[in-house]
């Protein structure tokens, strides 16, 4: 009889790590490109450091949470 397992806390951080890089890595190949004018450029640079500020967060957070899993 197979058993059914649920990922561990550490499978699912990792897997909430991989698509929080795929969004940023979306977000860096959908940036405007030169040309463009300049207060399209200083928007979208304030959109991507807002984006950047929370994936950074967001990573903060799971490394420290990793640690600890590694810790126990």
């Amino acid at each position: 009889m197979a058993t059914i397992t649920k990922p561990s806390r550490v499978d699912r951080a990792f897997d909430r790590l991989d698509r929080a890089l795929l969004r940023l890595e979306t977000a860096v190949r959908n940036r405007p490109r030169a040309g463009a004018a300049d207060a399209e450029l200083k928007s979208e640079n304030a959109r991507l450091k807002a984006v950047n500020d929370t994936v950074k967060a967001r990573l903060d957070n799971a490394i420290g949470r990793l640690e600890k899993v590694l810790e126990s």
